[in-house]
């Protein structure tokens, strides 16, 4: 399981981690892949409900990315 460091990014609306957003470029900002928004609170901000289901879906979201089993 990963540990997140306190100023990680996450969606606001549904703690999707920053390393998962797409699109965006030099000029546009990267959209969440689940709602499409680009709102994002730290990790630190999250509440410990907001916390654990930031881990489940960080680790769900990994091994689909990567292929691991």
């Amino acid at each position: 399981m990963k540990k997140f460091n306190k100023d990680e990014l996450f969606c606001k609306k549904c703690v999707v981690h920053d390393a998962f957003f797409k699109g965006g470029g030099s000029y546009i900002s990267d959209n969440c892949p689940e709602c499409g928004g680009i709102e994002c609170i730290m990790y630190e901000n999250l509440s410990f409900l907001q916390k654990s289901k930031a881990r489940k879906k960080f680790n769900a979201m990994w091994k689909i990315k990567w292929g691991v089993k």
